[in-house]
């Protein structure tokens, strides 16, 4: 009875060292958000923003019929893309930013059918993402292509062969000054369709496309050669002109 009472004691203290190192490896990873990223969360004359389910930032002076779903990118605060996202609703649109579990969009990749369902005055639907987020957005715009009129990709590739699709496709990424894609990307390329656009931002940095404090994984690199205020202004801008065209 002894020996059983010491095995159940030794069971429970590493379960107890692993579930505190995965905390600690899951909040190290974590890319988090600024408090300039919080102040875009405040309505004002021209975007309102509302956080249930979803955060949702919708244009003070119009009655939107285009909307846009947004995912966020893997082990980043869904927050830090605040700024970018309301200057979009800004310009007309309903945007609604979906928080993903344990911050990974591959884990609820259909979130989009609900937001699609709760907003019927919406009429035509974008769905966008970074990074993982933008890959989990693509596998959705694949599998529902009844529900979706438009698929944005902020440095992001499409998982599914899509060279089918009539889908408006774009993707807005990082590039060197030659305006190519990201090397790791160039594989999935043939997935895409012909009529996928692109929009280089050179010199950006993969994680710019919201205002964070890097985690571990990007927290040593190189300052951006591109100004990340300028980055989030860009991205924005060409999503505008993304949506202006569906």
């Amino acid at each position: 009875m002894k020996l059983f009472g010491k095995i159940i004691l030794v069971i429970v203290v590493l379960i107890g060292a692993g579930f505190g190192y995965w905390r600690y490896d899951s909040q190290d990873r974590m890319h988090r958000v600024t408090p300039e990223a919080l102040a875009a969360l405040q309505s004002d004359d021209s975007v309102n923003v509302s956080q249930d389910t979803w955060f949702v930032f919708r244009p003070v002076n119009s009655s939107p019929t285009k909307g846009l779903i947004f995912y966020p990118g893997g082990e980043c605060d869904e927050r830090g893309y605040a700024e970018p996202l309301r200057e979009i609703a800004a310009a007309g649109y309903l945007v609604v930013l979906v928080p993903m579990p344990l911050q990974l969009a591959v884990f609820a990749p259909d979130s989009a059918t609900e937001v699609i369902d709760h907003f019927p005055e919406i009429s035509t639907w974008a769905i966008a993402g970074h990074s993982l987020g933008g890959s989990m957005a693509a596998r959705y715009a694949f599998h529902h292509p009844e529900n979706i009129d438009g698929l944005l990709l902020w440095d992001a590739y499409a998982p599914d062969d899509m060279t089918a699709s009539t889908t408006k496709i774009t993707m807005i990424h990082r590039s060197d000054d030659s305006g190519a894609v990201p090397p790791d990307y160039i594989p999935k390329l043939p997935l895409l369709p012909e009529q996928t656009k692109f929009v280089a931002l050179k010199g950006a940095r993969h994680l710019n496309y919201g205002r964070f404090i890097a985690g571990r994984l990007y927290r040593d690199e190189p300052a951006a050669e591109l100004d990340p205020e300028e980055h989030r202004a860009m991205a924005a801008a060409a999503s505008i002109n993304f949506m202006d065209a569906l």
